[in-house]
């Protein structure tokens, strides 16, 4: 009798275990489970966003190639990695098509990353990636409108204090703003700067 019981509380906790979780990931995820999937064709679009200069909206940009990756200034090893090779596409292209070529870093944490922190990081890489973010909602939607999703996770037993599970694309949208296409973050330096080549 004492062991069914034991058996039944360890069921009960496995499943308010279980329930537990799912209410920490609807509370901290950026996808809305009440809309229906996009298609790519359906992504991209015009937003405006807040850069350590002021207000930045993706139309300032039109007559240029960007490259939109979507990360946060605490990412350990893949958003600098992503960066990286960012910085290595566009050194590749910029003596042939000076000034064609603008980076946007928007982060996934914006309650953390100020604009005048992201200036800093963005600076390590290339003069020509600008750091944006935005309020929680609007940051949301911009990531919505891209098809991002992420999730912010409190890790307090962990050595780390928090992190954010996110997509890690390269979006690349042409000279009228439209979005071409997205690659892996695994894309080497000279695979994106054949892509972006070939809308300049």
């Amino acid at each position: 009798m004492q062991g069914n019981n034991l058996r039944r509380l360890f069921l009960l906790s496995c499943v308010l275990g279980v329930v537990g979780l799912v209410i920490f990931y609807l509370a901290t995820t950026s996808k809305d489970f009440n809309q229906p999937k996009k298609t790519f064709a359906e992504l991209g679009g015009d937003f405006t966003l807040q850069s350590s200069e002021g207000p930045v909206s993706l139309y300032d940009f039109k007559g240029q190639v960007v490259v939109m990756y979507f990360g946060y200034l605490s990412c350990a090893e893949v958003c600098p990695n992503s960066l990286a090779v960012l910085t290595g596409a566009m050194m590749r292209l910029e003596k042939s098509h000076p000034n064609a070529i603008q980076g946007l870093f928007v982060t996934v944490d914006p309650t953390r990353d100020t604009p005048a922190e992201l200036k800093e990081y963005t600076a390590y890489f290339h003069d020509d990636i600008l750091g944006l973010t935005g309020t929680v909602e609007q940051v949301k939607s911009v990531s919505g409108q891209y098809g991002v999703f992420y999730d912010n996770n409190n890790l307090s037993d962990s050595f780390m204090e928090y992190s954010v599970s996110h997509a890690s694309r390269f979006y690349i949208l042409d000279k009228s703003s439209k979005l071409i296409t997205a690659m892996s973050h695994t894309t080497t330096p000279n695979e994106l700067a054949a892509q972006i080549r070939e809308l300049l």
